[in-house]
C-alpha cells in the first residue's frame, strides 16, 4: 500500500512538472512572437492597457511596467488612441484606469488620446468594457457607419500587459469578442519585475489551467 501511494505521488509530480512546462512554452512563445511584431512597428488603431494593482493612488511595479511599455509605443505612434482600463479594487485608493491615465498624462500623452474605462473588476470585464469603448469611439468618429457588418476594414488592437499574462489575455479577448472579421489583436509584453517572476509565472500557470478547464467553454 505504501509503495502504491509513493508511486502515485511520483506520477502526479511528473505530470505536474510536464504540464507546467507545457503551459510555459505557450506563454513564452506568445509574447516572443508579439514582441517581434511590435519591433517590426506593427500599426494599430487602439492600445488597451490592462489594469493591475494600485498601491494607494500609485501604480505598483507591474502596472508601471505596462504603462512604460505603452508610453514608448504611443510616442512612436501619435495617431493611436489608448484605453486605460481597470476599476477600483480592494485597498486601492483610486481606480486602476485612473492611475494609468494619470501616468500617461505625466508621460506626455495628450488627454484627447486617452479613453478611460474605470468600472471593470477583472480581465474579462477589462476587455468587454474596452470593446464597448472602441465601438463608441468608432461610431463617434464616423470611421465605420455599418460597424458590425462592414468587412472592408479591421480594427487593430494592441494589448499591453506583463509578458507572462499575454497568452491568457489574448485568449480572453478573443472569447469576449475581439476574434471576428472586425478585429486583429496583438500583444505588447511589458517586463515583469524580477522579484515578481517566480510568483507571477506560477500563478499564471494555475490561472491558465483554470481558464482552459473550467471557463473556456462558458
Amino acid at each position: 500500500m505504501k509503495n502504491t501511494i509513493i508511486t502515485v505521488i511520483k506520477i502526479s509530480i511528473i505530470i505536474f512538472i510536464f504540464l507546467f512546462f507545457f503551459v510555459q512554452y505557450f506563454i513564452i512563445k506568445e509574447y516572443i512572437n508579439d514582441r517581434k511584431a511590435v519591433n517590426e512597428n506593427k500599426k494599430v488603431d487602439y492600445v488597451i492597457i490592462l489594469g493591475a494593482r494600485v498601491k494607494g493612488e500609485k501604480p505598483a511595479k507591474s502596472l508601471m511596467e505596462r504603462i512604460k511599455a505603452a508610453t514608448k509605443y504611443l510616442k512612436k505612434n501619435p495617431e493611436v488612441k489608448v484605453i486605460a482600463t481597470g476599476g477600483k479594487g480592494k485597498n486601492e485608493g483610486i481606480a486602476e484606469g485612473v492611475a494609468i491615465k494619470r501616468e500617461l498624462l505625466k508621460n506626455g500623452i495628450s488627454e484627447d488620446r486617452i479613453i478611460l474605462e474605470d468600472k471593470s473588476k477583472n480581465t474579462v470585464e477589462n476587455f468587454r468594457f474596452s470593446l464597448e469603448k472602441i465601438r463608441n469611439s468608432e461610431s463617434e468618429n464616423g470611421k465605420n457607419k455599418n460597424y458590425e457588418n462592414n468587412g472592408n476594414r479591421k480594427i487593430k488592437v494592441l494589448i499591453v500587459t506583463n509578458d507572462y499574462h499575454i497568452f491568457r489575455s489574448k485568449n480572453i479577448a478573443r472569447k469576449v469578442g475581439f476574434d471576428n472579421k472586425d478585429y486583429e489583436i496583438y500583444g505588447l509584453p511589458a517586463k515583469t519585475p524580477l522579484i515578481s517572476i517566480p510568483q507571477s509565472y506560477f500563478r499564471e500557470f494555475l490561472s491558465n489551467v483554470n481558464y482552459f478547464l473550467f471557463q473556456f467553454k462558458n
